[in-house]
């Protein structure tokens, strides 16, 4: 784990450091605004003590809008609503689902053409029903949050690009690549990992920890 999270700060500090800025927004004039769709395979995975539960992967769907303040800055809502397929759970000796709620609320700053940094709030609510989970809910956790994203040009109408956050036991990074299609649209391809730590249920005292990742395909509109 250690190892990946240094690998995805690595990126990020390579694509920071290289021509251009993170995909897809590059503008933050006044007004300027992109709205992201992806369409994701997660693969979502629990921890508490004693056992290690992963369920069947299910696509589910992301979105995003960025709308730029002028002055260099810009806010952000991104949306995640993960839910997994209804899986049997040997440890428990029975079928469950679950479903992580998380919404992200971020002010960017373009510090320069190679890198922007954000601050924000992440909000995050993990969900298990099934047979013997009572529906079982979490609390919601709310946490501020620091990140950087960076980008970098791989050809002429091609851009990858990578984003690193982390607050109090959450994680979040992606690394992804971005291909212009036509004016103000592109297609998205990347790999998204997120883990939520320290999640207390109000059915039962367990701290858990919960990890979604998978392979994202999206769209952006930028106005």
């Amino acid at each position: 784990m250690k190892k990946t999270i240094s690998l995805a700060i690595a990126a990020a500090t390579m694509l920071a450091a290289s021509i251009g800025f993170a995909a897809p927004l590059n503008d933050y004039s006044a007004g300027k605004t992109a709205v992201d769709i992806t369409f994701r395979e997660d693969d979502v995975a629990y921890k508490g003590p004693g056992y290690d539960v992963s369920f069947d992967k299910k696509n589910n769907v992301e979105w995003g809008i960025t709308t730029g303040l002028g002055n260099n800055f810009a806010i952000q809502y991104i949306g995640y609503d993960t839910k997994t397929k209804n899986t049997y759970v040997a440890d428990f000796g029975t079928s469950g689902k679950g479903e992580l709620k998380t919404s992200e609320y971020n002010l960017l700053y373009k510090i320069d053409e190679h890198v922007a940094a954000y601050a924000g709030i992440v909000q995050s609510k993990w969900t298990i029903s099934g047979d013997s989970f009572d529906s079982s809910s979490t609390d919601n956790k709310s946490k501020v949050q620091f990140g950087v994203i960076g980008s970098t040009k791989i050809a002429d109408k091609t851009t990858a690009y990578a984003s690193f956050a982390v607050a109090s036991d959450v994680t979040n990074w992606k690394l992804g690549v971005s291909q212009e299609i036509a004016p103000n649209v592109a297609i998205n391809l990347d790999y998204r990992y997120l883990k939520v730590k320290n999640l207390t249920g109000n059915d039962f005292s367990d701290k858990v920890d919960v990890t979604e990742k998978g392979l994202g395909l999206g769209v952006t509109y930028t106005s």
